[in-house]
């Protein structure tokens, strides 16, 4: 599963690796994303095999300048599905921090 990098070369955001496994999932664009969105309230949320469970927030500082940085909130999730591979299917687990 090659997704370093997005369709023009540029880094990929965790909401376009969202965008990447719907793709190969068969899962119409921005479908784990609106699950996500769901199980903050829910904890877990469910479509489609996919399962998407909310773990909290985090707290990160991003560098803005040498000597300035500046707090991140972000949200951390488990999305859990099945994909072919080889011939068979497997299961995966992802965890995504998406940005709030």
């Amino acid at each position: 599963m090659s997704y370093r990098s997005g369709t023009r070369g540029e880094r990929l955001t965790s909401r376009g690796y969202l965008d990447y496994l719907d793709g190969r999932l068969d899962l119409p664009t921005g479908t784990i994303y609106d699950l996500c969105m769901a199980a903050r309230k829910l904890k877990t949320k469910s479509q489609s095999g996919v399962k998407v469970t909310y773990r909290g927030m985090t707290e990160r500082q991003i560098r803005t300048s040498p000597r300035h940085s500046v707090e991140a909130l972000e949200a951390i999730f488990l999305i859990e599905f099945k994909m072919p591979k080889a011939g068979r299917e497997i299961d995966r687990v992802v965890q995504v921090h998406l940005e709030m």
